[in-house]
């Protein structure tokens, strides 16, 4: 099949109106339109006020930061010495012995209880204590547990009374904890690239 001259011009105008319709079709996708110019500008400008403001508040959160660091390091004053759970439960076996004798308060038992991780940081260590005392004397010591210079809380707190001869005694048992810093996780160690 033999192609004319006609045929050939036909085709030679239509193949250059196909290529003119295409780059006209790229040329309108590839630029964007002034709407879509206005918005984008815009948008930037609002994010740039934005960051402008943040930036003009360096100062007071900078105070912030400041603030919390020093409340942090007044709270960690507070925890108990040590970075051992088994030690520090022996030490606040030890305190709350003190401060059971300082009050009156007999400790008959007690039990260190398993460390608890409470945060990243922060280990709660729990000793468990029976006594025997009047109920005064249970308010002086839950006082002086409240009132120690480390902070100490009392989880749980059981009264039980018996009749003794026409009167009552309690024999109160008490979880107290404390809390100490978690020693700081070391990186795991990369073992050595076999050769």
């Amino acid at each position: 099949m033999k192609v004319t001259v006609r045929e050939k011009r036909f085709l030679l105008v239509g193949g250059a109106i196909l290529a003119v319709a295409l780059t006209v079709y790229a040329v309108v996708s590839l630029v964007p339109s002034r709407e879509t110019l206005a918005a984008e500008v815009a948008t930037k400008k609002r994010t740039l006020l934005a960051q402008r403001e943040l930036l003009s508040q360096e100062e007071i959160y900078k105070t912030r930061v400041e603030q919390y660091r020093k409340r942090l390091e007044q709270a960690r004053t507070r925890l108990l010495p040590g970075d051992n759970p088994n030690v520090t439960g022996a030490e606040l076996q030890k305190v709350l012995k003190d401060l059971g004798d300082k009050n009156g308060v007999e400790i008959s038992r007690k039990d260190i209880q398993r460390e608890q991780k409470v945060q990243d940081n922060l280990i709660k260590v729990s000793v468990h204590i029976d006594t025997n005392c009047n109920p005064d004397q249970l308010v002086q010591f839950l006082a002086a547990i409240e009132n120690y210079d480390k902070f100490l809380s009392v989880d749980e707190l059981t009264i039980n009374s018996y009749r003794m001869q026409k009167r009552y005694e309690i024999r109160p048992g008490l979880t107290v904890s404390g809390y100490i810093a978690a020693p700081d996780a070391k990186p795991a160690e990369k073992p050595a690239a076999a050769q």
